[in-house]
């Protein structure tokens, strides 16, 4: 790699550092740490939330779905914002109304701490596979470009992410999510322009795409994305991710009200649907381009041809073979930034849940804003040392750790809207009538993917929050049937 591109990339994670510290010193108290005493202005929190969803996965990977397929993804997208407006109207108002820290918070009025503690752990432990798993992943593009060998790139990223968090707090982590947003979108532009730039008749390319169907937005029927499978899939994934999932409430609970809080979690539905078309755009741009290289109009013996394995790889070879000194600097510094967008939120979310939801109720002889803001830091800084240490577990990118890190919320988020659904719609039952439905519906999840995986039958993944919250509620309801609750005492 060129000494510019170093440089820049240098450049980058010194001002992220310096940034983020410099946001630390308003912190003063536990609750500014983790919802920076509800003061941050919509439109960033909203930015954040993109980012925060937007790993270095969807910055390569997207690409890879228009170059082997269509733009029939953008259907699941629709679903995305028709399911933030579902939070919007069911969520927000409730969190607004109980002033909560921690999403979790919300169950213990009906389920009690026990079952607050029960879904912060699933929480804490979800995130922790699945960004562990995703902190390896962006390290092997990063070894690729850089040369740097993975446990170098995890360190680089580990420390300047864990520093900024640390100091900063969720205050820290949305301001550098907004910056780093515009730094790897900068880059997702600039990519694009020059290989557009490379395609000798591009009317003639678009022609082509529009002639072979990979322009196409709606499938009614069909074994891939369909409309309503699409949209049913994408809303009940959004009220999941974006309703009942600390990662992404947190950033909520942070705005100055509750309009501001429905305006940043309606508008990121809306730019994350702008985002998604943009990288599909850059899959059919790679498609345009290597399909005029290589003479070959088959997307995967274009793949072979390319010696690529999938096509995840695809932008990480553009990058390496066709982008200039300077341009693959501020690329790479990109894909740092959409990684650590995830990881910083991931370390704030996880270290306010287990500080809320379990020391707190816990360690209730200690007092003092400084104490806990100081155990605050502590928790922060020891997520980051257990998953960037945790990431190298995944050393085999092919091992079916990574398939289980990468799609395990599918196994939980149904349960925890389920959770959700109940606490907010029904009355107050026992206990045991919140953890069977919650704990069966992850059986039930465990069931359907470990059957897609061993090919005994296969569920489309659009479908996988629905069938959760189904057997979560219906369970729920079937308990409550068998015994209700008769006095206050019993439950």
């Amino acid at each position: 790699m060129h000494w510019v591109d170093t440089l820049i990339i240098a450049l980058f994670m010194i001002g992220v550092f310096t940034a983020g510290s410099f946001l630390g010193r308003s912190v003063k108290n536990m609750k500014d740490y983790f919802s920076a005493s509800n003061n941050l202005p919509w439109w960033s929190v909203m930015v954040s939330i993109v980012a925060a969803e937007t790993s270095v996965l969807t910055f390569l990977s997207i690409p890879g779905v228009a170059f082997l397929g269509d733009f029939s993804f953008l259907q699941v997208c629709l679903g995305y914002i028709i399911g933030r407006i579902l939070v919007a109207l069911i969520f927000i108002p409730m969190y607004a109304k109980g002033n909560y820290i921690s999403v979790y918070e919300a169950v213990r009025e009906k389920g009690g701490v026990t079952m607050q503690r029960i879904m912060s752990i699933t929480f804490m432990a979800t995130r922790l596979l699945a960004d562990g798993v995703r902190l390896f992943a962006v390290a092997i593009p990063l070894s690729m470009i850089t040369g740097l060998p993975y446990f170098h790139s995890l360190l680089i990223l580990g420390f300047v992410t864990v520093a900024y968090t640390l100091m900063g707090g969720i205050r820290g982590v949305v301001w550098m999510d907004f910056a780093q947003w515009i730094i790897y979108m900068s880059a997702a532009i600039v990519a694009l322009v020059i290989g557009l730039k490379m395609i000798p008749d591009l009317g003639t390319s678009v022609d082509i795409l529009q002639s072979l169907g990979k322009l196409q937005l709606i499938h009614l029927k069909g074994s891939g994305y369909t409309l309503w499978g699409g949209i049913i899939g994408g809303a009940m994934l959004s009220l999941a991710s974006h309703g009942t999932d600390q990662l992404i409430v947190q950033r909520i609970l942070s705005c100055k009200n509750t309009a501001d809080s429905k305006k940043a979690m309606i508008g990121s539905g809306i730019v994350v649907f702008i985002q998604f078309t943009f990288f599909l755009i850059i899959g059919a741009m790679l498609y345009m381009l290597f399909s005029q290289k290589m003479g070959i109009g088959d997307p995967r013996e274009l793949l072979a041809a390319l010696n690529l394995t999938k096509p995840d790889e695809l932008f990480t070879k553009f990058i390496i073979e066709n982008l200039p000194p300077a341009v693959k600097g501020i690329t790479v510094a990109g894909i740092f930034a959409a990684s650590m967008t995830t990881l910083s939120g991931s370390l704030s979310s996880m270290s306010s849940s287990i500080t809320v939801d379990i020391f707190k109720p816990i360690f209730r002889h200690i007092d003092g804003d400084d104490k806990w803001l100081r155990i605050s830091r502590i928790t922060t800084l020891c997520w980051g040392l257990i998953m960037v240490f945790g990431a190298m577990i995944f050393t085999n990118q092919n091992s079916p750790l990574v398939e289980v890190g990468l799609s395990i919320a599918s196994f939980t988020y149904g349960g925890t809207l389920g959770m959700f659904v109940t606490v907010r719609f029904f009355k107050k039952c026992r206990l045991w009538q919140y953890v069977v439905p919650f704990f069966f519906s992850i059986a039930v999840m465990t069931f359907i993917i470990l059957a897609g995986w061993t090919g005994l039958f296969k569920v489309n993944w659009t479908l996988y929050t629905l069938i959760g919250v189904a057997s979560s509620v219906l369970m729920n309801r079937l308990l409550v049937w068998i015994k209700k609750p008769e006095t206050a005492s019993e439950i």
